[in-house]
């Protein structure tokens, strides 16, 4: 395999090149470079995201002049692989003014999509289907009503709609969002007639297979090419140029190049992951490169294997100076009339592109301190619940609590959902406060806390709050109750036969490489709701799997419908909240983003169109034999953050994310 080689070797002398000679009569082609400066080239400016590079045309054409002018400079309209990708656009063309005629006065730029040769029979221009629940479970085509009852965007209901544009404010224009037929960033048909900006896409990426490198793009001088390697022999592992042809493609800010003697490959695609390579050059005749160094680098399928690799922020589009923003809001004392308070963080962690860009601890701490989730482990819950539904053992969301909960069969429990549970709005009353009283235990006449056994204390004994029932007609239905999330763990191990701590290990744990542990209440029940303990780093790897729609490595942990489903906006807590709730997250209005919250501020953010994850902790310690995880013996020991806004602080982050 080419990706063994992680020797490093000593650079060799410099050597002159001469220019490239093409032999336009056999298929060999000897690539050879320039060592001195050449002429002056006309300056394009192209945009690094993942293995591509995107050019901005603002010169507006109608679809087919597009596609003409981006094949003639060697790269395609653009082609949509991924919901980050799709972002990305939308923010690399915010500046465009285009409108289309028949698009409702909003403001577009053409897609590579059409359907002209067979109507409702959509392709992208290299001719594979164009299948937008493929591409991601979240939203790409326009979801409105349509022109015609009950039918969503794209409908091509005037007869000429045949090619794909996306629109960058709400369509049409001005209408509210609970009427448009489309969002920004969403997709919509329109006549290809229209005349708009667009993007030209160009495949910068470099693969490997049976043995030949194809390099699509390599910057040499002022000059570019495609180039083809094969391996050749040597003492360690080395390639030889068989193939080479210089090509019009601009040079990105980040690009495979050579220089000094040492051929870098920025992005490597090999068995399904993404690397970076060095091979020096050791016979300038024969051109033959020896691998001098591989790893694994930032990319849209990099997910960390036992360990995390790091990035400059710099190469994932990531401002260092707006991020540092973040970092101090973190860490930095907050003074308060004149005193400073700390923000007792213990651990940060920032991921983008699956490559930890930031990381800070308290003095004292590291990356291996273990810290907890508090309530964090509510949304560790919902998606165990998506992946009970997914392998059979819960029908559906829908499913009554009492299949599983025999003691609920009879009375006002009776007809309460797996939902709602999930949304919060289980409609019964809430025992004083049972955060409190579960993990603390309740006073005796002594004055000392005992104890409670949450299990009971979730399923016994629970009324209908005649302000909160739905089925008393109450239309307002959330209270936030930890009882109830102890009700979906019961569920899930009585449908499952396993207990909540062996069917997460089973099942998520194991899958993503994350060592958790959850702790008990002191009856041998565990708490759903609450307490699992990990490092920072590993609470990361939940916050990317959800990042990247529930896969991890090819590999489906939680089916992507469940993670689109349960983070969307399903109660609106207080008109005017900038967060509402889900299936046990917490999502952001706008829809771009949600996370999950702990008590003091043990929360994980997730901005999937950025790809995007942030995990903040605070400062941890157990009080008596916390080693037990048993809340008989140990208890959690927190502070909470002097001042902390999960929007002020998140915002920040994501300010920083340029349109890379």
């Amino acid at each position: 395999m080419l990706m063994i080689a992680r020797r490093k070797v000593s650079k060799i002398s410099d050597i002159k090149f001469i220019s490239a000679a093409l032999n336009k009569f056999i298929s060999l082609c000897i690539l050879t470079f320039i060592s001195q400066p050449g002429q002056a080239v006309e300056t394009r400016t192209v945009t690094n995201f993942d293995s591509h590079a995107y050019e901005i045309i603002n010169q507006p054409m109608d679809w087919s002049e597009a596609q003409k002018y981006a094949l003639s400079t060697g790269g395609t309209l653009v082609k949509v692989d991924s919901f980050p990708e799709n972002i990305f656009l939308r923010s690399l063309m915010a500046e465009t003014t285009t409108t289309a005629t028949d698009g409702g006065g909003s403001k577009y730029f053409w897609l590579g999509g059409t359907d002209s040769d067979l109507e409702g029979s959509w392709k992208w221009t290299d001719n594979t289907a164009l299948t937008p629940e493929s591409i991601t479970t979240r939203k790409l085509w326009g979801q409105g009503p349509g022109f015609e009852n009950g039918v969503s965007e794209p409908d091509n209901f005037m007869g000429n709609q045949h090619c794909l544009a996306m629109g960058l404010e709400i369509w049409p224009a001005g209408a509210p969002a609970s009427s448009a037929y489309g969002l920004a960033g969403q997709w919509n048909d329109i006549s290809c007639s229209n005349k708009l900006s667009f993007v030209v896409e160009y495949d910068i990426s470099a693969n490997y297979e049976n043995g030949i490198l194809n390099v699509k793009h390599l910057s040499a001088g002022n000059k570019s090419y495609q180039a083809f390697f094969q391996l050749t022999p040597c003492a360690t592992l080395c390639l030889k140029i068989v193939s080479a042809e210089e090509i019009s493609l601009p040079k990105p800010t980040i690009s495979n190049s050579f220089s000094d003697n040492v051929l870098k490959i920025e992005k490597l695609e090999f068995d399904g992951k993404m690397y970076e390579l060095d091979l020096n050059l050791i016979d300038s005749k024969k051109l033959i490169f020896e691998v001098s160094n591989s790893s694994l680098t930032s990319s849209l399928v990099t997910y960390p294997d036992s360990v995390w690799i790091s990035a400059d922020p710099e190469t994932v589009g990531v401002d260092k100076v707006k991020l540092q923003k973040a970092i101090d809001y973190a860490f930095e004392d907050v003074v308060v009339e004149g005193v400073a308070k700390a923000q007792n963080t213990q651990g940060l962690v920032i991921i983008r592109h699956g490559t930890i860009i930031a990381e800070r601890y308290a003095l004292g701490s590291n990356k291996d301190s273990i810290a907890t989730s508090w309530s964090t482990a509510k949304s560790f819950t919902s998606a165990l619940t998506g992946i009970a539904i997914q392998k059979g053992y819960i029908a559906s969301v829908e499913a009554a609590v009492s299949e599983f909960i025999s003691e609920w069969k009879e009375g006002e429990t009776t007809n309460i959902t797996i939902k709602n549970l999930l949304m919060m709005s289980s409609g019964l009353k809430e025992s004083g406060n049972d955060g409190f009283t579960m993990y603390v235990g309740e006073k005796n006449e002594e004055g000392n806390y005992k104890t409670v056994n949450n299990k009971l204390y979730s399923i016994e004994n629970r009324v209908a709050d005649p302000d909160r029932a739905h089925w008393l007609g109450a239309t307002y239905n959330w209270n936030y109750q930890n009882a109830d999330v102890q009700i979906i763990g019961e569920s899930i191990e009585r449908s499952t036969g396993k207990s909540l701590a062996e069917f997460a290990q089973a099942e998520l744990f194991s899958k993503i490489g994350m060592n958790a542990g959850w702790w008990k209440d002191g009856f041998d029940n565990y708490m759903p709701w609450c307490c699992i303990d990990a490092t920072t780093r590993d609470f990361a790897r939940f916050g990317l799997l959800f990042a990247r729609e529930g896969k991890w490595d090819e590999n489906v942990i939680v089916p992507a419908e469940w993670v689109t489903e349960s983070t969307r906006l399903s109660v609106v807590i207080a008109p005017g909240s900038k967060s509402g709730y889900g299936y046990l997250w917490w999502p952001d209005v706008s829809g771009e983003w949600f996370y999950a919250v702990g008590s003091r501020s043990n929360n994980i953010y997730i901005h999937p169109g950025l790809d995007l994850v942030v995990v903040r902790n605070s400062t941890l310690k157990f009080s008596g034999n916390g080693v037990e995880k048993d809340r008989a013996t140990g208890v959690h020991v927190t502070e909470f953050p002097e001042k902390w806004d999960h929007h002020d602080f998140f915002e920040l982050v994501i300010d920083a994310v340029n349109k890379q």
